[in-house]
């Protein structure tokens, strides 16, 4: 019987002692750890899958690049794997448990630096420890007028890792990995790569000017194994001027009203009068937010498992509309003023007297325009609404784009609903519209205490992908549970492409094997 609770698929136990042996010469027997305690944290998933699935085999804890780079020898040297986490907060992507079981998780909570913030400039430049509220209190702290764009929840949450799994936030900013600038990446070999302007001696445009020279090869790092992300520069947001930021939620009464609002939607989207990511959020979504932030929820849960919770008894008992919308517009208190006749304007126009308009003034410190109102201008949140939604702590976030067509987000509901309900699941979901896309989120939350209810997760996940791939709606994230599925969705000459890739920059496979459906194995 084996000393270690789980050891990388190929590798002895006696080559594995060795490995774990150097690594400890390397960094010290507290940050190389192989005893079930200090490996629980990362079994604590939450797919619909056993966890001996991703059990890792140990947990390391560099502080520095140059350690990472003889992290990566002794891993090459002995085919140890590393799967490389922020700092656990994946929350409805699988948490930080690898790909398959028997990898070394390479933590890098433990690389705090904010290295530089530009407050002329507006941007930063931080190692992947860094949380969005570390750095939300270093602004604070530095009294730095600057803006994050944080996604929810986000206090926890590794700016980093949430860049390079090309998260998004709700400010004007929200497309996160668009407004990175510059990476740090140590490769599989141990070479020191910096990206962008980085490679420039002295380089004072690293974190202004994107692409350097030649191929722009920043994305070849973004949910990928090809290297370990060791810095990254991040634009942040201008704070605009008092009275220069406003937000407001439209209520809608019907679910099938998605179709009409998304026209007028995504032309105020484009033309930027109303500039940020917009989230349209469904009634269960945003009864699980009412509830979480009402001192009745009592740590309780607002599904108690009994079945499927009908939109007109949310709408009635949490006062929400089938759909909300949340936008914001931002500027000088003029453009403010002037923006908002034309949104308010439009939709009235569009829908007279059937939908219900709430600016602050309105909301009276509502909690669930509060958490939005927070979002939108990248305040820090602590905990996800849904999480009291259902007990059992199962969740797995469904992720597909949608073309912004009217009919097309109705089909999309249509069908995600259908399926869901299937196999006994509330649809919670809300799209966020972006430039030119829509990205629709659900999140499908079921009990992983109960092996029945497991199954049945799994099998409408899987059957969520394969209606979805069929009507051409790719999925744009997913857990590490279908990762390899999703990967076949895109074809076999991407697969092809990604192997050679991975082949070329990572020989012996050592980086997060099966990360985004991508192995040598």
């Amino acid at each position: 019987m084996s000393s270690f609770i789980a050891l990388p698929k190929g590798v002895t136990e006696q080559a594995f002692s060795k490995a774990i042996k150097e690594y400890r010469t390397l960094l010290g027997e507290g940050r190389v750890r192989t005893d079930q305690a200090s490996l629980q944290p990362y079994l604590a998933i939450t797919i619909a899958e056993s966890e001996a699935l991703h059990t890792p085999s140990a947990a390391i804890y560099p502080t520095t690049a140059k350690e990472i780079q003889a992290i990566v020898a002794i891993a090459n040297k002995y085919k140890t794997p590393l799967w490389t986490v922020c700092n656990g907060e994946n929350e409805g992507y699988g948490s930080s448990a690898p790909a398959t079981p028997g990898q070394i998780v390479l933590d890098l909570k433990n690389m705090k630096k904010i290295i530089e913030v530009d407050q002329e400039l507006g941007y930063c430049l931080v190692e992947p420890g860094v949380t969005y509220s570390e750095l939300q209190q270093y602004l604070t702290k530095n009294k730095i007028n600057l803006w994050l764009d944080a996604p929810a929840p986000s206090a926890n949450v590794s700016i980093v890792g949430n860049v390079l799994e090309r998260g998004s936030g709700y400010t004007p900013y929200s497309e996160d990995f668009l407004f990175s600038c510059g990476m740090e990446v140590v490769l599989a070999d141990g070479t020191l790569l910096k990206t962008g302007m980085g490679g420039i001696p002295n380089s004072t445009s690293w974190q202004v000017f994107k692409w350097g020279f030649g191929p722009y090869v920043d994305g070849l790092f973004s949910q990928s194994n090809n290297g370990i992300v060791t810095k990254i520069g991040v634009w942040l947001m201008g704070a605009p001027p008092p009275g220069g930021y406003m937000p407001f939620c439209i209520k809608f009464p019907k679910n099938e009203m998605i179709a009409d609002i998304i026209k007028p939607l995504m032309f105020l989207r484009q033309a930027q009068i109303v500039p940020n990511a917009c989230a349209l959020v469904n009634a269960g979504w945003e009864a699980a937010t009412c509830f979480a932030n009402s001192k009745n929820s009592n740590g309780g849960f607002l599904n108690k498992g009994a079945g499927i919770i009908p939109t007109r008894k949310l709408m009635d008992s949490y006062n929400v509309g089938a759909w909300n919308l949340y936008g914001a517009v931002y500027g000088s208190p003029e453009q403010v003023a002037l923006n908002w006749m034309y949104v308010s304007g439009t939709f009235k126009q569009a829908f007279g007297n059937k939908i219900k308009i709430i600016t602050e003034k309105e909301a009276k410190g509502g909690p669930a325009f509060e958490y939005r109102k927070q979002l939108m201008m990248g305040g820090i949140t602590q905990q996800s609404p849904l999480d009291k939604w259902r007990a059992g702590g199962g969740s797995m976030r469904f992720s597909p784009t949608a073309a912004p067509r009217p009919a097309e987000c109705l089909q999309q509901v249509k069908v995600a609903t259908e399926i869901l309900n299937k196999h006994g699941f509330d649809y919670l979901s809300e799209f966020i519209f972006f430039w030119y896309d829509a990205r629709h989120v659900v999140d499908l939350r079921f009990d992983r205490s109960k092996p029945e209810e497991m199954k049945r997760a799994h099998k409408c996940f899987d059957e969520l992908i394969n209606a979805f791939t069929k009507h051409g709606w790719a999925i744009n994230r997913t857990n590490s549970g279908f990762m390899n599925k999703v990967a076949d969705a895109y074809g076999p000459a991407m697969r092809r492409l990604n192997r050679t890739i991975k082949k070329a920059l990572d020989p012996n496979n050592i980086l997060s094997p099966g990360k985004s459906g991508v192995s040598l194995g």
